[in-house]
């Protein structure tokens, strides 16, 4: 299956953003391949999320650039990414119902989601999460899971996402390692945040503090049935 918007990829030159307490991230170089699954690895308080945000338009730098899909443009960048989460903050409301939380997303996005590409999202992540059901009690990895779903139906060419080994391991976590992964292969441009990469399958790995890009060998063969 493919998404109707190929993905994008997304560089970074000197990238280095400052706060109140000091340098959040600095010297930041990487390039998230289309269609491409890259990962920002590193402790709490590495900046990572703050990068991840940079990343697609949506935190304000002090130094060097960032290019998505060719334009050096903050509005291209957000225009052409979707966050299925940053946290915290841009997270998934736990109180609402899925089929509410489905209806704001709409809402916000003018039809987008359209009920039949998430429908195909659903697929591809092997998520179905009820809409009757409450957010909050959909398991962590149905959770991080509906919120890429949401967020990759509206076609983005690329999905940032935080945070996926957070309350979450075991063969969950590797449910959704391969999730992204299967994202990333069918056009979208992945880049995820983790405290540490998966073993297998990222194509590029950002290692925060010390913002060293890694090319890594993929293995992108998968099974197709169940979850591990």
């Amino acid at each position: 299956m493919s998404t109707a918007t190929p993905g994008v990829e997304i560089s970074a030159v000197g990238l280095a953003a400052h706060g109140p307490d000091g340098t959040i991230f600095r010297d930041v170089r990487l390039t998230a391949p289309a269609a491409g699954l890259t990962v920002i690895a590193g402790p709490g308080g590495a900046g990572r999320t703050s990068l991840l945000l940079a990343l697609g338009g949506r935190f304000r730098t002090s130094a060097g650039t960032v290019t998505v899909d060719g334009s050096r443009n903050a509005k291209v960048a957000r225009a052409r990414t979707a966050i299925a989460r940053a946290r915290p903050g841009l997270d998934l409301e736990e109180h609402l119902l899925v089929s509410e939380a489905v209806a704001e997303a709409q809402a916000i996005g003018g039809g987008r989601p359209a009920d039949v590409a998430l429908a195909r999202m659903y697929d591809l992540l092997r998520v179905d999460p009820p809409g009757h059901a409450l957010v909050e009690h959909l398991s962590t990895v149905e959770q991080l899971l509906f919120a890429v779903a949401l967020a990759a139906a509206g076609h983005p060419g690329a999905v940032l996402v935080d945070d996926v080994d957070t309350g979450i391991a075991g063969a969950d976590l590797s449910r959704a390692w391969r999730a992204l992964r299967e994202l990333a292969d069918s056009g979208v441009t992945v880049v995820a945040t983790a405290t540490a990469p998966p073993p297998t399958g990222a194509d590029h790995v950002v290692d925060l503090p010390g913002h060293h890009l890694h090319p890594r060998v993929a293995h992108h063969q998968h099974p197709r049935g169940g979850t591990a």
